[in-house]
């Protein structure tokens, strides 16, 4: 890997990109998108042209056609395999987790022929010789990785961004023209390669490169992080007593005891700089050896653990059940989605400036993790550090910083002391979570046999790649009708994304991840078709205004009498509710309906005549929405429930989501104006109104009230369904202490007061946080 990089084009402005939600001031930088920075002839600012032409390389399927057998494979590209049938069996077979004998029996067999298959970067073992006896010679495994998949995702022309800050730009004026710093991205930690059988252990080493735009690197799915070496820890056998002395000696004069860093060589290489803040290690699990442990002290493990328990769940998120007190091997996931709920659920039970302290640290958690850093923003991370800071002396006084056998009354906790540099640290490097690697390990990968196995995997990998790109073109049907394929697969399942870019399709099929379906695409499509053809109108999947909307092609009930439905879902002014937006809706069409009604409900003597008197219902709707500060991410959809009384849920199930019932705002660069919370339920949607209070001054978020009539009846209304916004969480107020008859299928209908829970989602959270922020 070069530091230095030669380019064919050296320095390039363009315009700022506008985010959703942006509202600084316009600044001297660019963003970092997705831009076609192509140029016949681009000077240096000086009138000199900065043009030169290099001959091309080996492309990686130049490579794969000169492999020994490249002659078998023009009649036959899945050779050595007879087809692509045997292929696809062979590698199924060799992903599962196998023994590594039974992979070896399989491998014998006369269908399989792996070991035919074209070679990549292979393992080499290196000895590493050490001035200190060890107990077993120090090996090094490592390799040349590489990923042909992200020729059209990679950056070459260096332009100030607010992603690299600046740093890097500094580091750019120091080189000579036509050149470019090409970062490269290293991460560690600690993997056990053996269990019960030595305990050895070793450090994984993710090698990524930092032009890989930022979009693509911290995806999951692209695996842009590929395994470059292992590691060893050697286990040193030394003169404990010189050992100690020495580093008693580095201690008095406040030194780490490394006497040679491996930096120290480097062109341009400052640890404050490269050393970045790390979210896993720094924030998520400061917050939970921390944040939470002290949560667990103040509101007592039973009470905290009911509370936990007792929480609606939401489909696609873990719900716990057990509580969160006992759990085990906790996940950074799991740091996350016990932060979601964390500050609402500790409100009311925990003191006041506690609260505070808590949420100072979950506001500085979220907003650092911001992909898009301007100068406002990291003075609100500040303000939040400054916060803390003013409120943290209540944490010691009611004795919550325990040690093993009694409270400890000092801050001296290193995560804690590393939040003071996230702010310097994005001056000088950007956005942190950028730097950030996504990793998919498994510790099973890890063996007596690892570099054997973890060739054969990539060479497994290699050959899928290049036989899906070399078929790709062939596969395409010039023919394709969007009517057909939408009638084939009915759009109720949860589909894998549809995407527009055969490269991002390519690597989610190599990687065997599931992904989000794109509705906006599908919308698209739908919009193509006749509406003389089989699919159902109005259609099943549409766009209104940031948000798709989908209802599976099948409703879930048909001809249902409007009575029972009314009966059903104990919704005694169903009729007059339906009634009204009829009437309303024929005196002025494609109106924005409110949401709401009279305090006094008005008498109802009899039911008013529907021109119909049977409904078709669905129990779920789906909401997908774009990321907030970069449209051009689908996020994942939300499923919204609303069923009646059934098994598990005696008094229904009801999702929450956001209406939009104001043309003169828009979702969510206006935040909560123009918008109203309401219980969903159906297409149209009959929905029951929560009033937006004020923000709590403990937790920052807003407080919900459920709406009634005088005779406590909650106030219902009938709306369209392209008036949904989005999905968001409520949590119950459930004050000093929950009650116990509640359950996790109760609790949401018996409260009355809520709180609008801004950190269940960061893009909502940054919504919020935008529109209030001056």
């Amino acid at each position: 890997m070069r530091d230095i990089v030669d380019i064919l084009q050296f320095a390039e402005v363009v315009p700022p990109r506008h985010h959703a939600g942006d509202h600084t001031n316009s600044i001297p930088e660019v963003h970092d998108g997705d831009h076609d920075y192509s140029s016949a002839n681009i000077d240096n600012g000086f009138g000199e042209s900065l043009e030169e032409v290099y001959d091309d390389g080996s492309t990686f399927l130049d490579l794969f056609d000169t492999d020994e057998y490249a002659e078998c494979m023009v009649n036959n590209l899945y050779y050595p395999f007879a087809s692509k049938e045997e292929w696809e069996v062979a590698d199924y077979l060799l992903r599962l987790s196998l023994s590594m004998v039974a992979i070896d029996e399989f491998l014998k067999l006369s269908m399989v022929r792996a070991e035919m298959l074209p070679s990549g970067p292979s393992w080499k073992c290196q000895t590493i010789s050490s001035i200190h006896p060890t107990k077993s010679p120090i090996r090094l495994f490592w390799r040349d990785p590489i990923n042909p998949l992200f020729h059209d995702k990679l950056d070459f022309i260096p332009r100030r961004s607010l992603q690299n800050r600046d740093s890097a730009w500094e580091m750019q004026t120091q080189l000579p023209r036509g050149a470019t710093v090409l970062g490269t991205i290293l991460s560690s930690d600690k993997t056990n390669i053996t269990t019960m059988t030595g305990a050895r252990v070793a450090h994984p080493l993710l090698l990524g490169l930092a032009n890989i735009r930022m979009c693509t690197r911290t995806k999951l799915s692209s695996k842009a992080f590929l395994l470059a070496a292992l590691l060893p820890i050697p286990n040193i056998m030394v003169n404990l007593d010189d050992l100690e002395a020495y580093f008693e000696a580095c201690a008095d004069s406040r030194l780490n005891g490394v006497h040679a860093p491996f930096w120290m060589d480097r062109l341009l290489a400052d640890p404050s700089i490269f050393l970045t803040p790390e979210s896993l290690h720094h924030w998520h699990k400061e917050f939970y050896n921390h944040d939470l442990q002290w949560c667990i002290v103040v509101v007592g493990a039973q009470e905290l653990d009911f509370r936990f328990s007792i929480s609606q769940p939401t489909t696609g998120y873990r719900h716990f059940s057990g509580g969160i007190s006992k759990l085990k091997q906790v996940t950074g996931r799991g740091h996350r989605d016990i932060q979601r709920y964390i500050i609402g659920l500790i409100s009311g039970a925990a003191p006041r400036h506690f609260v505070i302290t808590i949420c100072a640290l979950m506001d500085l958690r979220y907003l650092a993790q911001c992909p898009a850093p301007d100068d406002n923003l990291l003075v609100c991370i500040n303000q939040s550090l400054l916060t803390f800071h003013e409120h943290k002396d209540v944490i010691l006084t009611l004795g919550t910083w325990m040690g093993t056998k009694r409270p400890i009354e000092n801050w001296h906790i290193p995560k804690l002391e590393l939040l003071q540099s996230i702010t310097s640290s994005t001056r000088k490097v950007g956005a942190l979570i950028q730097w950030n690697p996504t990793r998919q390990m498994n510790n099973n990968d890890y063996n007596l046999q690892i570099c054997h196995h973890l060739y054969r995997e990539e060479k497994l990998r290699r050959f899928a790649i290049a036989t899906s790109l070399k078929s790709h073109s062939a596969s395409h049907d010039p023919d394709f009708r969007a009517e057909d394929a939408l009638e084939e697969d009915g759009l109720d399942d949860e589909d894998e994304q549809e995407t527009n870019d055969p490269q991002m399709a390519l690597l989610e099929e190599m990687n065997h991840t599931r992904v989000a379906t794109n509705y906006f695409s599908k919308a698209r499509q739908m919009a193509t078709v006749r509406r003389d053809s089989s699919i159902p109108y109005p259609h099943r999947t549409f766009v209104a205004e940031n948000t798709a909307i989908h209802l599976n092609y099948n409703p879930s009930r048909t001809g249902v009498k409007v009575d029972d439905v009314s009966t059903d879902f104990n919704l005694p002014d169903l009729h007059v509710a339906l009634s009204g937006f009829l009437q309303r809706d024929a005196r002025e069409r494609g109106i924005v309906h409110g949401v709401g009604g009279p305090r006094r409900r008005p008498p109802i003597n009899h039911l008013p005549i529907l021109p119909f008197d049977r409904v078709q219902l669905w129990d779920t709707v789906r909401l997908q929405q774009t990321s907030f500060h970069d449209p051009s991410i689908m996020l994942p959809a939300q499923t919204v429930h609303a069923s009646p009384p059934g098994p598990g849920w005696p008094k229904g199930r009801r999702d929450t989501i956001l209406v939009n019932v104001d043309t003169a705002y828009e979702w969510p660069q206006s935040g909560l104006s123009g918008s109203h919370i309401t219980w969903q339920d159906q297409y149209l949607c009959y929905v029951q109104c929560l009033n937006i209070g004020p923000c709590d001054s403990a937790t920052g978020m807003h407080v919900l009230k459920r709406a009634k009539h005088v005779d406590g009846i909650p106030i219902g209304s009938i709306i369209p369904l392209r008036q949904l916004c989005a999905f968001i969480s409520i949590i119950p107020r459930l004050g000093d202490a929950a009650d116990a008859r509640l359950t996790s299928a109760t609790s949401m209908h018996y409260s009355q007061d809520f709180f609008l829970n801004k950190y269940f989602d960061k893009d909502f959270y940054y919504a919020l946080h935008y529109a209030t922020t001056p």
